[in-house]
């Protein structure tokens, strides 16, 4: 079994190169499954049946693969649509077995406990957020949720890092052999606890993915002249930027 998985690509529209060089990999990729791990999108909103136009050609694009999508804390809303248009199995922790590897996958937002991390997602996940939104119609809300979610970051949090490696030694404990997350942009695959943690990085500043073919995860760099070139495995305390 053949199984590719991204997250944080934070795309912004067409006019984001880094949302064409997403549509040239998604082209080209042959997989029986593609997981995403969520903060595909900068900000998702859908209104009806309806995405941002802004993001068609990517959805387009997903149509053909068997889907696994995971919310992250930018792409919350994209879930229903997922599950119910696109008929992607869609949950916040994914547990799959993939040739006799069990695999745990989440966003990886979870170790962030934070205060105001916590109540900014309060806010946004709540009904008047929503409700609001939705009076904006596309147009305006695509103009305002571009403006309130702001860029994405770059550099990784060194103490979120540490918590991801953590929890992932806490599932191995578990019986899991792999488990993957994102959110924090620190690309890496780490041997722990008797099994392999992979951070997926993101699609912003390193363009890494996650190949499973046959059981075994190989992190990806997708180079600029659209080659894959495996990331070499590192020690779980060290944190790429």
């Amino acid at each position: 079994m053949r199984v590719a998985l991204l997250s944080d690509a934070h795309l912004a529209g067409p006019d984001d190169p880094n949302q064409r060089r997403l549509l040239r990999f998604l082209a080209s990729l042959e997989a029986d499954r593609l997981c995403l791990l969520g903060d595909i999108f900068q900000h998702w909103w859908h209104f009806g049946a309806a995405p941002f136009p802004a993001y068609a050609p990517v959805v387009d694009a997903l149509r053909r693969f068997s889907l696994s999508f995971v919310p992250g804390n930018h792409d919350f809303h994209a879930a229903r649509y997922f599950r119910d248009v696109l008929g992607a199995e869609v949950a916040p922790v994914l547990t799959p077995r993939w040739d006799g590897l069990a695999v745990h996958l989440t966003h990886g937002d979870e170790v962030d406990a934070s205060f105001g991390y916590r109540a900014v997602s309060a806010v946004l996940r709540g009904r008047p957020f929503a409700a609001a939104v939705d009076a904006m119609g596309p147009d305006r809300a695509w103009r305002f949720l571009a403006h309130v979610s702001g860029h994405p970051s770059g550099t990784p949090n060194p103490a979120l890092c540490a918590r991801q490696v953590a929890l992932a030694a806490a599932r191995m404990r578990e019986g899991f052999g792999l488990v993957v997350s994102g959110h924090t942009h620190a690309p890496g695959q780490h041997p722990v606890a008797g099994g392999t943690y992979v951070n997926l990085g993101d699609w912003v500043t390193h363009h890494t993915w996650l190949l499973v073919e046959d059981g075994r995860p190989t992190l990806l760099h997708r180079t600029a002249d659209e080659r894959d070139v495996p990331v070499a495995a590192t020690r779980a305390d060290e944190c790429s930027v």
